[in-house]
């Protein structure tokens, strides 16, 4: 009799083991992603949040909505326009060379309208970090480019002379970010520096957003189905900055990429700066909230 009760409760024990194991355990068809890519979705239980804040000063360019009457004042919005000083905004050729527009193309009309504000604002307002240029023999030795700084606006005929494009006090602004590296992504800041994000606003905006995980999406999908979200409206969020699914149509038409494509951070950066300049909600996209 005591044999049998052993054998019971033998049984009992590797049962109550096994179950769990079996139930719990996710296979890899379980994790969402982007046309079921295998990124497991952002958790909802953030593991640290930041409880000391700092006013950080940063500079922030025009939107399309001033670029664009400087254009119509320049070149009528020719922004294909191939002469000395190209594009829609007239940027003379060495100006977009210094100012890193070789990066996008080789003369500003073969550029996106998104790259020739880029470059315009950081001829006006960001300055620019040359790769290969330096001032003296020490710097070379000590490979310390030069940084070109930004000459404000009045390089512009336009600018100089109409008063109605003169630039708003808005470039420099303020915001409060948390104290602490742990709490920012400095890997990608080259890449948000490249697109005319403020670098450090954005490297929080990725560690909050996506844990600094260029993979991240916080969706599940089963059998080519959406069956979780986080997002209550039932959209959801793609790559280190979580792009909202929303934006997926303007991200085919105006570059030609889909949904998996948010995954490569130079990607996800690229329309992140798309946002920012020609949307009005700018940073409130991230719910972030600046001040002049």
């Amino acid at each position: 009799m005591r044999n049998i009760r052993n054998i019971i409760l033998s049984l009992i024990v590797a049962i109550a083991g096994v179950i769990p194991a079996t139930t719990v355990q996710a296979s890899d068809t379980d994790l969402g992603g982007v046309s079921e890519q295998s990124a497991e979705p952002r958790s909802t239980t953030l593991p640290t949040t930041p409880t000391k804040w700092k006013t950080v000063t940063f500079k922030m360019g025009p939107s399309i909505k001033y670029w664009t009457k400087v254009a119509q004042c320049e070149t009528a919005q020719d922004w294909q326009d191939g002469g000395n000083w190209g594009g829609g905004l007239g940027i003379a050729r060495s100006t977009w060379e210094g100012y890193g527009g070789n990066e996008f193309a080789s003369h500003p009309s073969k550029a996106t309208v998104l790259e020739q504000i880029v470059v315009a604002n950081r001829i006006a307002v960001l300055g620019y970090q040359t790769k290969n240029e330096f001032l003296t023999l020490e710097d070379r030795l000590a490979n310390k480019p030069f940084y070109r700084p930004a000459v404000g606006f009045n390089g512009w005929g336009c600018i100089k002379n109409n008063t109605y494009l003169k630039a708003k006090k808005d470039t420099i602004l303020r915001v409060k970010l948390p104290v602490g590296n742990q709490f920012y992504c400095p890997q990608f800041e080259q890449t948000f520096k490249k697109y005319a994000l403020p670098h450090k606003v954005f490297s929080y905006i990725a560690w909050r957003e996506s844990r600094c995980n260029p993979g991240a999406v916080n969706a599940k999908w089963e059998n080519g189905k959406l069956v979780w979200t986080l997002n209550s409206n039932g959209s959801y969020d793609s790559g280190l900055l979580q792009i909202n699914s929303s934006w997926f149509k303007t991200l085919r038409e105006q570059f030609g990429y889909g949904p998996d494509d948010l995954m490569t951070p130079a990607v996800n950066a690229l329309f992140a700066s798309w946002i920012l300049h020609f949307s009005s909600g700018r940073l409130l996209n991230w719910n972030i909230k600046a001040k002049v």
